[in-house]
């Protein structure tokens, strides 16, 4: 298993997508296709780094109000 393929499973099981090696590799729960768990899983990254943005400048801009920089 080559590094990239490791890091995309240890990131789909982070955030509880079933990802397998194959189609034919069964998770444990939800049997459907990679290539679905695939797109799943982009559209949940985007999802987890939109608000991980929309945070930042939450914090940024309260920051500003408040005169921290």
């Amino acid at each position: 298993m080559t590094g990239q393929r490791r890091w995309l499973k240890i990131w789909a099981r982070t955030v509880g997508m079933p990802i397998g090696i194959n189609d034919k590799d069964k998770p444990e729960f939800l049997p459907i296709k990679q290539n679905d768990v695939k797109k799943a899983l982009a559209f949940r990254t985007f999802w987890i780094a939109l608000h991980v943005l929309t945070c930042l400048l939450i914090i940024a801009g309260n920051g500003r109000v408040m005169g921290w920089w």
